[in-house]
């Protein structure tokens, strides 16, 4: 999990929920470095609806602020990512700002769009969300044989992913 990664490689995690509505949630997930936080991954989340009976338990912790890794395991749920989108796009202002300058602004960045289904049996998994993320280079490189996010053709895309780049896009500017 990605809180996990953060915590074991930085020393600490933490999740700033900067906007949040009934559908979807901007979030922080930064470690603390000297006094300042600096952000790991910048995430954009589009809650499936409706939530299974089985996770609106561990909804109601998520849209509290909770990790949403972590708490639908600590609910002991099951959990599967199905990647849709991996790019590199260029790092925006506001990223930068979130990341304390570590990052420059124009510098390529890790952009990973995915499913996330939960659920309580293996072959029994519903959708939870689509999450879009941006990751420092500190935390995710950025790899040959990625391709720019202008090169890939979003006609392709579903409308929830297509909304979760621009959203993300819009948040990383």
């Amino acid at each position: 999990m990605n809180s996990e990664e953060i915590k074991a490689r930085f020393g600490s995690y933490h999740v700033d929920v900067l906007e949040q509505n009934q559908t979807s949630r901007l979030a922080n997930l930064y470690s603390i470095h000297d006094g300042v936080a600096v952000c790991r991954t910048l995430a954009i989340t589009r809650f499936s609806q409706p939530i299974s009976p089985a996770l609106q338990d561990a909804d109601k912790q998520i849209r509290a602020g909770h990790s949403i890794g972590n708490t639908l395991q600590q609910a002991g749920l099951l959990m599967s990512r199905e990647v849709i989108i991996e790019a590199i796009t260029p790092c925006g202002q506001q990223f930068s700002a979130l990341c304390a300058q570590t990052v420059l602004v124009d510098s390529p960045v890790y952009l990973r769009v995915y499913r996330l289904h939960a659920g309580t049996e293996p072959h029994k998994l519903t959708p939870y969300a689509i999450i879009a993320e941006a990751h420092h280079p500190e935390h995710t490189a950025v790899h040959a044989g990625l391709r720019s996010l202008n090169d890939l053709d979003a006609s392709q895309w579903q409308s929830d992913a297509k909304w979760s780049v621009d959203a993300l896009l819009k948040a990383l500017a």
